[in-house]
């Protein structure tokens, strides 16, 4: 995603601070790595910011699907934990998160949200034509830039999955403090790709990683997580899609499908698209990927109703698959 510049505002306060920008590259707090796993309580903003002018790609509001997407950036401020050194770039105290927000122009509100994690060495801008078609839908999706893992800062690369879902929180908690986001609190998901699908695999799999705002999980080539303190499996109200492709370059294929067998989750579904491989089953332009992007829409759109639907609804709903390239596995 090509760098944006515009209006800063600073507002400071004892326990957070938060800048708005426009700005994807701004300087900021340098990334971390792994194994420093300071977990502090969850930080809540007291603060509102305001918004930085939306940046509209097509003209006019709508008033159904699908809907003109705007752009929007925010960098969050959490003082509460620290960002160690990143290969030769020294530690800092905080997490700078740079989050870009899609928004579905005009959609009736309060609007259901979706924080989407990235992968390792990338950023949100390689997911855009996903997140956008969530957007699209009358999703507020939120996709932040983890200073451990992302492709955007210099040093080495890390990743530490209770950190990111510990960002994903933080994102979670700052956007619901802004009002002017027009935001659903019982509609709210969290999906991610990659390393940030076993962010998700791990907030799904885990009590003690869930966040109790999260009404649904959505896993996209991901796995059961390693390198972190020992987790325990247990039961979760949420429900979870996971998402993967058989031709996985990296051997994620059977690895999501333990995340699947694994998951205690209300109601759950796997969707695997043959001959599909570690991105482009979610961001490419073949048959295969836009169906996996239909589908993961109406999974969303299912499970975040009032009512919570079983596994077999679920199943139901995104069966038969549009394309038979998909298949959709219910729990054994």
């Amino acid at each position: 995603m090509t760098g944006l510049v515009g209006l800063v505002a600073v507002a400071i306060l004892a326990t957070l601070v938060v800048v708005l920008v426009t700005g994807e590259n701004a300087s900021g707090p340098t990334p971390r790595t792994a194994g420093a796993s300071a977990y502090g309580s969850r930080p809540v903003r007291s603060d509102t910011p305001t918004p930085t002018p939306a940046q509209p790609r097509s003209p006019g509001p709508r008033t159904a699907p699908p809907y003109p997407v705007q752009d929007e950036s925010l960098r969050l401020f959490d003082p509460s934990r620290q960002t160690p050194a990143r290969g030769d770039v020294p530690a800092s105290e905080g997490r700078n998160l740079v989050t870009d927000l899609y928004v579905p122009s005009g959609a009736p509100g309060p609007l259901p949200l979706v924080v989407f994690a990235h992968g390792w060495n990338s950023d949100r801008g390689m997911y855009q034509t996903l997140l956008d078609q969530w957007a699209a839908a009358g999703f507020l999706v939120a996709a932040p830039v983890f200073p451990d893992s992302t492709d955007q800062y210099p040093g080495t690369l890390a990743s530490d999955y209770g950190q990111q879902d510990l960002d994903l929180e933080f994102v979670l908690t700052s956007l619901l403090d802004d009002e002017s986001l027009r935001i659903d609190p019982t509609r709210i998901a969290v999906a991610g790709h990659s390393d940030g699908g076993t962010d998700v695999a791990l907030m799904a799999l885990d009590p003690a990683y869930a966040d109790a705002r999260v009404r649904a999980y959505v896993c996209m080539s991901g796995q059961l997580p390693s390198g972190i303190a020992a987790y325990t499996v247990a039961p979760s109200p949420a429900a979870l899609l996971v998402a993967v492709g058989t031709n996985d370059e990296y051997g994620l294929y059977p690895l999501a499908g333990r995340v699947f067998q694994a998951a205690q989750t209300s109601s759950k579904v796997e969707i695997v698209e043959s001959g599909g491989d570690h991105l482009g089953s979610f961001i490419d332009a073949t048959t295969g990927a836009a169906a996996m992007r239909d589908e993961t829409i109406r999974f969303l759109e299912l499970v975040l109703e009032p009512r919570s639907p079983s596994s077999a609804e679920v199943v139901a709903s995104l069966s038969p698959p549009v394309v038979t390239d998909l298949t959709v596995i219910p729990p054994s």
